[in-house]
């Protein structure tokens, strides 16, 4: 009988020798045809799995190939010799995906795999959408909707045959192949001046080739060229560079701004994308920072210098500079200001929220009788005026998907090697999702037939690329061989466990069983990772310099992905502040603003510090962590019932301060948020603590960004100040789940003894002395500030605003230092973290610096241009800011190391010495100088703060 599960080894390799020379004898005999049979001896016959496919390889010739590759040839063909489209724009590739669908479908019921879907719901959620916007507007669109489901069936079709590593390869090299051969006949009909084969414009100089508009021709060529350089083929340099010289030049001869912008970002990020996953964070930080320095300085040098002469004369020299970068500040931009504001006012003219219906914009610019009667030339403003609110959910959760799936494959490691051999940067396919992404904000792209085929590919990669996929083409076969005993299978290599909650983290390997044929064989076992082979010491054995590489680089990885969380949080509340405003004006922001803060408040103030005492209690490996855990939980939910109490006892007292203009109602609905929003706070503590610095920094963007979607889904039928508080309440509870589900697959959860109300006073009492040095911090921070507004009057109040929130941007990487740090210094012994924090005392304030130069150089131009020119006297204030904030970096790093070492009396101390140096010389300062006078007092607290820091650290590390 046959074994439900083979050993996992190739046909003949490791085998014995005189089984590898009786092999081609075995594949030839009917014995690998028959049905196998037991042995004289009672004892099962060994059995070995064929390659895949186990069937004759027929190439080109396979059906599944033919199609695949038509299909691909087919994608550029909408407007052969200038034919004109078929019904709803249909075109040869409509036609062609009929075939290819099945004979997709007809591969996978033969290798008996099922048929995975990917990007179904964004792509049901569209078409809903449309179907409702339809029926709103007497079935206005509805054809558009069967173009939905084409595009879907690309990438469904694409992804299935892809399982197979060899139909992938085939896949790609098409893709190159057959996008280059274009590029080529492109470029040779636009050299003998064949109109009909470059596809040149009838009044202009810009290329299309088949497409009918250049825009679509650039994107095409864009993608090549990624997908060249994603699957590095062709395989000898000079040929894949001259592929890629090729692709570039048929892009340009499009003439599309578009086109260029994307892939000029789209070849940065792909280059930071390559560092970050070779774990080199630290350069892509500083490409990064170059990178936005240069790009600001060159908008700064666009919109302060006319650059109109310089276009004109190079619109002169070629008609194709003339219909490319010629347009960029006269006819392109202005078409493009028209449309948007034309479409803008169309969303806001809308009495329901369905939409338009789908491809509807031109005919309704018609109807209105538009001066410019155009397409939306905008994914996302398209989206949300032709099948409304749920268009607009729809188009998120697609690029949701999408980002996940770049994100998941561009891991290092993260395919397997039979993928990552074909596609050895993955990456590159995240940087062409980000030229769908900004061509998306000039024409609509994101229902581009090439497009849906290569987020096929993307989505191929991640559902059977992945090691963790589990995914197969097929059941495997089995092949017995005709004597001989049983080959053994190579031992899987041993599972890693890593210590969660303790001290360091302590790996070890874990023997695994086998089975061949059923039959244990025993334990397979491999050392240690530190065990050291004979002859091998150099290379198993890191030196002292490469542990401290291995760290540093670490450090400097986490620091980074911390700074992009809150980078990501502060963009999601940028937007879902001006959505608010949108929806309910300054009212409803000013309401937003007060649930989101004062709750918050509140909450840490009834659970004492909990979010900071957390890691530094789940990072002791000397204390009984099945005790410190349930502790933690108890107190999280005693302080979340107090807080909701306390504020429905202080309701009074905040109706008449604060909420006065909103009424009874929302004050006492506030006591929810105020309960839900202590398990978020306490929960990113608890991801520190256990040893998880990349989810904790993910959590501060999630807790952000769940808000979004959210509050947009509520708006659908209800509006006003509960719909608002509902969506807080929503996000907050979706938040702690995401937090609670990472925290259950750590095992934070299992393993659970009682609480122990002694442990609990502990924590409370080392919150409460954390929690006193946070707020004075924030009256640190806004002392200056509500003085100045008392004395100085608003319009000197709103100037220093803007350049105390300028300045502060340089605390990101402090605040990111503090974060990463405060757990690692918790879990060593006191010594090795004040050795650690010594050494990085200067790297701190030189990463402060780094931050501070390139807001130093901009400010003079940015404030002005972004505020307007009554902002010129906020410059100054912002310098004198940056020079005291430079020194945040060090303020960060020697906080973590006091919280660490159980001492946050102390960094509270130190915050209390500099809150004593901004009220003095506020007092002294302001009346006098007004905004200078602020930033003056403000800047030498931080700098007397940090130097108090200092010395309680000096003192600290003599007494431990």
């Amino acid at each position: 009988m046959v074994h439900p599960h083979p050993p996992r080894h190739g046909l003949g390799r490791d085998l014995p020798g005189h089984l590898q020379a009786a092999l081609p004898a075995v594949m030839t005999s009917p014995a690998t045809k028959a049905a196998p049979k037991e042995e004289s001896s009672g004892a099962p016959a060994p059995w070995v799995e064929p390659p895949e496919p186990a069937e004759p390889r027929r190439g080109w010739r396979r059906p599944e190939v033919v199609a695949l590759v038509l299909g691909i040839a087919s994608l550029p063909m909408l407007l052969p010799g200038g034919l004109p489209p078929g019904p709803g724009n249909t075109a040869i590739p409509d036609a062609v995906l009929i075939v290819f669908v099945f004979a997709a479908f007809l591969w996978a019921g033969t290798r008996r795999v099922p048929v995975r879907w990917p990007y179904l719901l964004p792509t049901l959620l569209t078409v809903l959408a449309g179907g409702l916007a339809a029926l709103a507007n007497g079935n206005a669109g509805a054809l558009t909707l069967v173009k939905d489901v084409f595009v879907l069936m690309w990438a469904v079709c694409v992804a299935n045959l892809c399982r197979d590593p060899s139909l992938l390869r085939v896949t790609l090299r098409a893709f190159v192949g057959i996008g280059t051969f274009y590029a080529l006949v492109m470029m040779t009909g636009f050299a003998i001046g064949n109109d009909a084969i470059s596809g040149k414009q009838v009044d202009g100089s810009r290329l299309m080739f088949t497409f009918g508009d250049a825009n679509y021709a650039a994107n095409w060529f864009i993608c090549i060229f990624f997908i060249a350089r994603a699957a590095r083929w062709p395989e000898t340099r000079w040929r894949r560079w001259t592929v890629c010289g090729i692709l570039i030049t048929a892009e340009l001869l499009t003439g599309s701004n578009g086109g260029m912008l994307a892939l000029s970002c789209a070849l940065l990020l792909g280059y930071l994308f390559r560092l970050f996953r070779e774990g080199k964070a630290h350069h892509a930080i500083v490409v990064g920072a170059a990178a936005v320095f240069v790009g600001g300085a060159g908008i700064t040098v666009v919109t302060q210098v006319d650059i109109q002469p310089f276009l004109d004369r190079a619109s002169e020299a070629s008609p194709l500079l003339r219909d490319s970068i010629g347009r960029t500040t006269g006819e392109s931009t202005e078409s493009r200001s028209t449309v948007f504001s034309t479409t803008w006012d169309m969303i806001q003219a809308q009495t329901h929220p369905w939409g338009i219906g789908a491809a509807e914009t031109e005919r309704q610019m018609l109807v209105q009788q538009e001066t410019y009667v155009r397409e939306a030339h905008n994914d996302y403003i398209a989206s949300v005026l032709e099948r409304g609110f749920l268009g607009g959910v729809a188009l998120v959760l697609l690029l949701s998907v999408l980002v996940v799936r770049c994100v998941r494959i561009a891991r290092r490691d993260a395919l397997r090697p039979e993928y990552a051999r074909l596609v050895p940067h993955p990456e590159l396919f995240g940087a062409l999702l980000v030229v769908f992404v900004i061509c998306g904000l000039f024409y609509e792209v994101l229902h581009y037939r090439h497009g849906f085929a290569i987020f096929g590919l993307i989505a191929a990669l991640d559902l059977f690329g992945r090691r963790t996929s589990g995914a197969s083409v097929r059941p495997a076969r089995a092949i017995r061989l005709a004597d001989g005993p049983p080959a053994p299978p190579d031992p899987p290599a041993p599972r890693r466990v890593a210590v969660r909650y303790g001290g360091a983290r302590d790996v070890a390997a874990v023997p695994e069983r086998h089975r061949v044929n059923g039959v244990k064989t025993g334990i397979a076992t491999k050392e240690p990772e530190t065990a050291e082979k004979p002859g091998k010491e150099a290379e198993r054995k890191p030196g002292r310099d490469a542990g401290q590489s291995g760290l540093r680089n670490r450090l400097v990885s986490l620091v980074a992905g911390n700074m992009a969380a809150r980078v990501g949080a502060l963009a999601s509340l940028g937007v879902a502040t001006v959505l608010v405003a949108r929806v309910g004006g300054p009212t409803l922001v000013g309401a937003f603003t007060l649930v989101r803060i004062l709750p918050g408040l509140l909450c840490h103030l009834s659970n004492a510090g909990l979010p900071a005492a957390a890691p530094y209690f789940l990072a002791q490996s000397d204390r009984d962590q099945t005790r410190v855990r349930p502790t933690l939980a108890w107190l999280t939910l005693i302080g979340a019932v107090l807080a909701g109490v306390g504020w429905l006892v202080l309701s009074p007292l905040l109706l008449l301060v604060f909420f006065k203009s909103f009424g009874i109602w929302l004050t006492l609905a506030a006591a929810v948020p105020a309960f839900t929003q202590g398990f978020v706070s306490v929960g990113k503590g608890l991801l520190q603590g256990t040893n998880d610095p990349n989810g904790a920094s993910l959590a501060i963007a999630v807790e952000e960004f769940v808000f979004l979607p959210i509050y947009v889904a509520i708006l659908v039928g209800w509006h006003g100040t509960g719909a608002l508080v509902a969506g807080l309440v929503l996000a907050d509870l979706a938040a702690a789940a995401w937090i609670a589900r990472r925290l259950a697959r750590r095992g934070f959860f299992r393993g659970w003894g009682r609480p122990d109300a002694r442990l609990g006073r502990s924590i409370a009492g080392y919150g409460i002395r954390g929690y006193v040095g946070q707020l004075i911090d924030l009256l640190q921070l806004r002392f200056d500030m509500a003085l100045l507004g008392a004395l100085a009057g608003p319009k000197t109040l709103g100037v220093y605003t803007v350049a105390s929130k300028f300045a502060e941007l340089v605390q990101l990487p402090g605040l990111a230092v503090n974060y990463v740090l405060y757990p690692d210094f918790a879990r060593e012994d006191k010594r090795s973290a004040a050795r650690r924090t010594a050494a990085l005392i200067l790297p701190a304030l030189g990463i402060s610096v780094l931050a501070a130069l390139p807001l130093a150089l901009i400010a003079g131009t940015a404030l002005p241009w972004v505020f307007g020119d009554v902002f010129d006297d906020a410059v100054v204030p912002t310098y004198i800011r940056l020079a005291g904030v430079v020194t945040f970096g060090v303020t960060g790093l020697v906080m973590a190391y006091l919280y660490g070492v159980g001492r946050p009396g102390a960094a509270s101390t130190g915050q209390g010495i500099g809150l004593l140096v901004v009220v003095v010389l506020g007092m002294l300062l302001i009346p006098a100088h007004g905004a200078e006078g602020a930033a003056v007092a403000t800047s030498v607290s931080f700098l007397t703060t940090t130097a108090a820091l200092l010395a309680w650290f000096q003192a600290v590390r003599n007494k431990g």
